[in-house]
């Protein structure tokens, strides 16, 4: 097997593992792109641009995922001081809370698949997986 093999192979198992999200009360087995931007936004306000570049969005796409999440009270859009033109998103509280209850699902079910040492080096194996792969 070769490395594009297996990071195919790990983009389908992260599927399973990554069950946080619900429609109508049903589980769905993927993050919604709303639970990415707040994933990426819980560090640090981003421009549309570094949004759009990371998630391979377009930017109607963005916009209208933004407006949504904006009115949901998830996040906010700001402009620069020193240009107007210029805009940036920042998660809120709420934002935080709703990142942070589909975190803790996807944790909660690592945990029961994996005993202390295990969790140690699956945690260990990904870090290094991330690294790796953070250039693309």
């Amino acid at each position: 097997m070769n490395l594009a093999e297996k990071l195919v192979e790990l983009r389908i198992a992260t599927r399973g593992a990554t069950m946080c999200e619900s429609v109508n009360g049903k589980p769905k087995n993927t993050l919604s792109l709303k639970t990415k931007i707040l994933f990426l936004l819980k560090d640090k306000n981003l421009p549309p641009l570094d949004i759009m570049t990371t998630l391979h969005l377009a930017k109607p796409n963005l916009a209208l995922l933004t407006g949504e999440m904006a009115q949901e009270g998830l996040i906010v859009k700001e402009k620069q001081n020193y240009d107007k033109r210029a805009v940036y998103y920042s998660i809120t509280d709420q934002g935080k809370e709703y990142l942070n209850a589909r975190l803790s699902i996807i944790e909660a079910s690592l945990k029961k698949a994996f005993d202390d040492e295990e969790y140690a080096k699956a945690y260990a194996a990904l870090d290094e997986a991330v690294n790796v792969l953070s250039f693309l």
